[in-house]
Protein backbone atom coordinates (compact mmCIF):
# COMPACT_ATOMS: atom_id res chain seq x y z
CA UNK A 1 0.00 0.00 0.00
CA UNK A 2 1.38 3.42 -0.89
CA UNK A 3 0.77 6.57 1.04
CA UNK A 4 -1.01 9.05 -1.29
CA UNK A 5 0.40 11.93 0.77
CA UNK A 6 3.95 11.16 -0.38
CA UNK A 7 3.33 10.98 -4.12
CA UNK A 8 4.02 14.70 -4.63
CA UNK A 9 7.46 14.49 -3.01
CA UNK A 10 10.68 13.88 -4.87
CA UNK A 11 13.13 11.30 -3.54
CA UNK A 12 16.01 12.70 -1.53
CA UNK A 13 19.28 11.52 -3.03
CA UNK A 14 22.80 12.66 -2.19
CA UNK A 15 25.13 12.22 -5.13
CA UNK A 16 28.90 12.41 -5.01
CA UNK A 17 29.07 14.60 -1.92
CA UNK A 18 27.29 17.47 -3.66
CA UNK A 19 25.07 19.64 -1.51
CA UNK A 20 21.40 18.73 -1.90
CA UNK A 21 18.29 20.60 -0.84
CA UNK A 22 14.66 19.54 -0.85
CA UNK A 23 11.60 21.45 0.31
CA UNK A 24 8.65 19.46 1.61
CA UNK A 25 5.34 20.88 2.70
CA UNK A 26 6.27 21.45 6.36
CA UNK A 27 10.07 21.27 6.41
CA UNK A 28 13.26 21.36 4.38
CA UNK A 29 16.17 18.95 4.28
CA UNK A 30 19.70 20.13 3.49
CA UNK A 31 22.62 17.76 2.90
CA UNK A 32 25.90 19.66 3.03
CA UNK A 33 29.60 19.02 2.86
CA UNK A 34 31.53 21.62 4.87
CA UNK A 35 35.21 21.97 3.90
CA UNK A 36 37.87 21.42 6.55
CA UNK A 37 38.49 25.17 6.89
CA UNK A 38 34.79 26.13 7.12
CA UNK A 39 33.62 28.31 9.99
CA UNK A 40 30.39 30.28 10.21
CA UNK A 41 29.86 33.65 11.80
CA UNK A 42 27.58 33.99 14.82
CA UNK A 43 24.04 34.14 13.40
CA UNK A 44 20.38 33.23 13.94
CA UNK A 45 17.53 31.74 11.91
CA UNK A 46 13.78 32.19 12.23
CA UNK A 47 13.31 28.42 11.99
CA UNK A 48 14.40 25.44 14.09
CA UNK A 49 17.44 23.67 12.62
CA UNK A 50 18.19 20.08 13.62
CA UNK A 51 21.66 19.12 12.39
CA UNK A 52 22.83 15.50 12.18
CA UNK A 53 26.60 15.07 12.00
CA UNK A 54 27.36 12.35 9.44
CA UNK A 55 31.15 12.60 9.01
CA UNK A 56 33.99 14.70 10.38
CA UNK A 57 34.19 16.71 13.57
CA UNK A 58 32.73 20.13 14.33
CA UNK A 59 32.78 22.61 17.18
CA UNK A 60 29.36 24.18 17.79
CA UNK A 61 28.29 27.12 19.95
CA UNK A 62 24.52 27.33 20.47
CA UNK A 63 23.36 30.00 22.89
CA UNK A 64 25.53 29.65 26.01
CA UNK A 65 26.52 26.04 25.29
CA UNK A 66 29.45 24.57 23.37
CA UNK A 67 29.65 21.12 21.79
CA UNK A 68 32.33 18.97 20.18
CA UNK A 69 30.23 17.09 17.62
CA UNK A 70 31.24 13.83 15.95
CA UNK A 71 29.38 11.43 13.62
CA UNK A 72 26.05 10.40 15.12
CA UNK A 73 25.65 13.58 17.19
CA UNK A 74 22.66 15.89 16.77
CA UNK A 75 22.68 19.66 17.28
CA UNK A 76 19.44 21.65 17.69
CA UNK A 77 19.36 25.40 17.10
CA UNK A 78 15.99 26.82 18.21
CA UNK A 79 14.56 29.84 16.38
CA UNK A 80 16.38 33.15 17.02
CA UNK A 81 19.14 31.44 19.05
CA UNK A 82 22.62 32.71 18.23
CA UNK A 83 24.92 29.94 17.02
CA UNK A 84 28.02 29.22 14.97
CA UNK A 85 30.17 26.25 13.98
CA UNK A 86 33.66 25.35 12.86
CA UNK A 87 34.90 22.20 11.15
CA UNK A 88 37.73 20.63 13.18
CA UNK A 89 40.64 18.76 11.62
CA UNK A 90 41.73 18.28 8.04
CA UNK A 91 38.70 16.34 6.79
CA UNK A 92 35.40 17.81 5.60
CA UNK A 93 32.25 17.32 7.64
CA UNK A 94 28.98 16.10 6.12
CA UNK A 95 25.75 17.16 7.79
CA UNK A 96 22.06 16.61 7.26
CA UNK A 97 19.92 19.51 8.45
CA UNK A 98 16.16 19.42 9.00
CA UNK A 99 14.68 22.93 8.88
CA UNK A 100 11.18 23.54 10.23
CA UNK A 101 8.96 25.13 9.30
CA UNK A 102 9.89 25.26 5.62
CA UNK A 103 10.82 28.73 4.42
CA UNK A 104 9.09 30.43 1.53
CA UNK A 105 11.03 29.91 -1.70
CA UNK A 106 11.52 33.67 -2.08
CA UNK A 107 13.25 33.71 1.34
CA UNK A 108 15.90 31.27 0.14
CA UNK A 109 19.10 32.38 -1.53
CA UNK A 110 20.90 30.84 -4.51
CA UNK A 111 21.17 27.04 -4.73
CA UNK A 112 18.79 26.44 -1.85
CA UNK A 113 20.80 28.51 0.60
CA UNK A 114 19.18 31.29 2.54
CA UNK A 115 20.02 34.54 4.16
CA UNK A 116 21.07 34.36 7.78
CA UNK A 117 20.59 37.05 10.37
CA UNK A 118 23.73 38.20 12.12
CA UNK A 119 23.43 39.61 15.67
CA UNK A 120 24.25 43.12 14.42
CA UNK A 121 21.19 42.98 12.14
CA UNK A 122 18.75 42.19 14.96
Amino acid sequence: MTDPNTEAYHPFIETGGADEHIVLEDCEIDARTHDSDKASELHTHDETHIIFIRTGEMHWEVGDEEFHATPGDTIVTPPTTEHKFEVIGDKPSKTLCLIAPARRVEDQGPSGTHEITKPDDI
